[in-house]
């Protein structure tokens, strides 16, 4: 359900200041500044109208707790609250899970809250699920070793879809139930929750512990592009990733040059490219003389810039970012991030 859009919603967000981050990305690796004294940090994605958040930080005034929600008619809602509850513990930061890696450093976070999220329940829309492998790699390079997700949702496919999904990409389960308040209301509530409560509906909750893991490289061209396009293409309208980028004689770059996912290119696209050890692939036309893909050092990634020409493509080991260098003069190289 669409939210009706909040009158004067620029003014009420002005006067949230007390707790509306606007230059998150300036906070990376500095959010305890904040609350120098929190045990832990915590980050919500996607906190909606903030009961859960607000509640949750006055239930512990020793954590530091980071909302972060996309949908600012929602957010002011949840800011109110907890500026009228004259809570200092909490911040509010337009965003969303994707959005995590470029708000916080590794390590920084010692738990993520997952609550209702979309279920997303079409089999072709599984990526955009926030419990999808693709979520998750992206979880991993903000939460602590040890760190946890603790999810839940009143969508019973989703659950028992999310159960099988999380463990693949490096978590324990834990505390797994699909019903939560059979025996009485336990902790802290959304506002969801309290209604689906109310209305004698089963809650469905788990507990996610990161463990050490490294991701496994696909080992076949055909799983290499079908994991580069469910990443960097989850959202393209499919009749057109189909008939612009997926079919015969067709590049995956295409996908850029067609504008169908937004990217950055050119000088741009250089400039871009992260400094860390990644993976160099061929898909269209793979030299004779060299593997389908093969690890390569941030060193290497820029040194192929300069001298390797034809099309290739660099992707990190989450598959949260790629470039991608084309044969054709005036287009590209293309940089996308996830």
């Amino acid at each position: 359900m669409r939210m009706r859009k909040k009158k004067n919603l620029q003014s009420r967000m002005e006067a949230c200041r007390c707790c509306w981050i606007t230059d998150p990305q300036a906070r990376k690796g500095h959010w305890r500044e904040l609350f120098p004294q929190a045990k832990q940090i915590r980050v919500e994605v996607g906190c909606g109208k903030g009961r859960f958040t607000m509640e949750t930080a006055k239930a512990e005034p020793d954590i530091l707790l980071i909302a972060v929600e996309k949908v600012p008619d929602a957010m002011v809602v949840a800011m109110e609250r907890c500026r009228d509850a004259g809570l200092t513990n909490v911040f509010f930061v337009d965003g969303d899970a994707a959005s995590l890696p470029d708000l916080f450093e590794a390590d920084e976070v010692d738990r993520l809250y997952i609550n209702f999220c979309d279920p997303w329940p079409r089999s072709n829309q599984a990526r955009r699920r926030l419990t999808h492998g693709n979520f998750l790699q992206i979880y991993r390079k903000v939460l602590k070793l040890g760190g946890q997700i603790h999810f839940k949702t009143d969508n019973d496919k989703l659950f028992a879809w999310s159960v099988e999904e999380i463990p693949q990409f490096g978590f324990s389960l834990s505390e797994v139930t699909t019903d939560l308040h059979a025996d009485g209301p336990v902790g802290v509530m959304t506002d969801y929750e309290a209604k689906f409560y109310a209305e004698g509906k089963n809650i469905n909750r788990c507990v996610a512990t990161m463990d050490p893991w490294e991701p496994s490289f696909p080992a076949t061209l055909h799983e290499l592009k079908v994991r580069w396009v469910d990443a960097f293409a989850g959202d393209v309208d499919e009749a057109e990733l189909g008939r612009r980028v997926l079919a015969e004689g067709n590049y995956l770059w295409h996908l850029f040059s067609w504008e169908l996912r937004e990217c950055l290119s050119g000088d741009a696209a250089v400039k871009a490219l992260p400094e860390e050890d990644c993976f160099l692939f061929y898909c269209e036309y793979p030299p004779e003389d060299e593997p389908m893909a093969r690890a390569v050092t941030s060193a290497e990634a820029k040194e192929l810039i300069v001298s390797k020409d034809g099309d290739w493509y660099l992707v990190d080991k989450y598959f949260t970012w790629t470039y991608a260098h084309t044969h054709e003069e005036g287009l590209g190289p293309y940089f996308c991030k996830r």
